[in-house]
């Protein structure tokens, strides 16, 4: 109950105008809130005006046919890892994002290539005309990750993934906020993979 309490209080304050991190950590410290439901609150929770915003730069998968694609990959590839074992959540402004908070120390588990291959499928049954997968360089595994995408589509490990796809602002496949303020488009795979499994 305080969960959903916390995100009303959340939203309120992000809806005045409030700093998010300063709202969040009111909003959690006054329900003692523990670290896993903060993170939560953190990807689920957004001002109205954001959610507006996310929301028109949201293209259905069929508009990526014939377009160049970019696509956040450590993002994509744990979301999607999140909907296969129904752990994503559907947030506010309608984008699935994972629940673990995944960060720095990614594990290749069995998930992982069932994962890839959900995201392979899905860009064969919609081809876009380019296709190249991003992974953050100083994140466990992603050299090992690329190397299996490159059977498929372009592959590349740089420093500063966010960076690169907002200063490309091609059509990207992510559910990253924060990277989709700074772009014209972008595409919800783990969405579109929930939506055709029925998950």
């Amino acid at each position: 109950m305080s969960l959903h309490e916390a995100s009303k209080d959340l939203k309120h304050l992000l809806n005045r105008g409030y700093n998010k991190t300063s709202a969040l950590t009111f909003v959690c410290n006054h329900y003692q809130l523990e670290q896993k439901d903060r993170h939560f609150l953190a990807r689920a929770v957004f001002a109205d005006e954001l959610v507006s915003t996310i929301s028109e730069k949201r293209l259905p998968i069929e508009e990526i046919q014939g377009k160049d694609v970019t696509v956040d990959g450590f993002n994509v590839l744990i979301t999607v890892e999140a909907v296969l074992k129904n752990e994503a959540i559907l947030c506010d402004d309608s984008v699935i994002r994972d629940t673990q908070g995944v960060f720095g120390k990614y594990k290749i588990t069995e998930t992982t290539e069932k994962a890839l291959q959900e995201i392979f499928s899905l860009f064969k049954e919609y081809p876009p005309r380019t296709v190249t997968f991003y992974f953050d360089r100083q994140v466990s595994h992603s050299g090992d990750l690329c190397s299996t995408v490159r059977q498929h589509f372009p592959c590349e490990t740089v420093n500063h993934v966010d960076l690169l796809l907002a200063n490309l602002n091609k059509i990207t496949a992510t559910s990253d906020s924060i990277l989709i303020q700074k772009l014209d488009y972008y595409v919800d795979i783990p969405f579109e993979i929930l939506l055709s499994k029925n998950l």
